[in-house]
């Protein structure tokens, strides 16, 4: 980032998102600070292969790693 961030809530949460959005598929970001709030939500960018039992994320082999479900 180019310029200098505020160390607000709204300010931590785009902070956390430009590091982590290639890789992660961040859709909420919820950020508390003793009575300060702030949430932000974004669109789905990423496609990712889920267990159609737990939902779980099957990792680079096609296998859940909670249930063992292997993807056909």
């Amino acid at each position: 980032m180019s310029k200098k961030e505020t160390m607000t809530v709204e300010g931590m949460i785009k902070i956390v998102y430009e590091l982590l959005k290639d890789k992660l598929n961040i859709v909420k970001l919820t950020f508390s600070s003793g009575v300060n709030l702030a949430s932000e939500e974004y669109e789905p960018h990423l496609e990712v292969d889920r267990c159609p039992l737990c939902g779980i994320a099957l990792n680079e082999d096609g296998v859940c790693p909670k249930c063992g479900y292997k993807k056909p």
